[in-house]
């Protein structure tokens, strides 16, 4: 799974159902096990949101290489538009955020093995 940070200020939208009901409004019926919420819709074979706090949520998602390219691509715009709005950043900026993320912890990791 991979995570996603949430804006700031964001995430209390998530809690109480809200999480579920944006995965609902893009993707259908979701099922719910405690923090885990899956569905699926056309070319998204299965979409698998862990709600892990107001700050981060975890995504896994499985795409059907066989289908159409208008339900790949309906798939894709409904899985851009629910990620923006759970995590209230774009897609250019999830991905600057998780490269940030990934520099400061491969420097961490390099202070680490220096330090031991």
């Amino acid at each position: 799974m991979q995570s996603f940070e949430v804006k700031r200020g964001h995430g209390k939208t998530l809690e109480n159902g809200g999480l579920k009901s944006m995965m609902e409004e893009e993707f259908g019926e979701i099922s719910e096990e405690e923090n885990l919420f899956s569905g699926s819709f056309k070319a998204l074979k299965s979409i698998k949101v862990e709600f892990v706090s107001i700050t981060e949520i975890k995504v896994e998602t499985e795409t059907d290489n066989e289908a159409t390219p208008e339900d790949s691509l309906d798939a894709h715009q409904a899985y851009n538009r629910f990620m923006q709005n759970v995590t209230a950043f774009n897609a250019k900026q999830r991905i600057d955020r998780a490269k940030a993320k990934a520099k400061r912890e491969a420097k961490a990791a390099a202070e680490k093995e220096m330090n031991s």
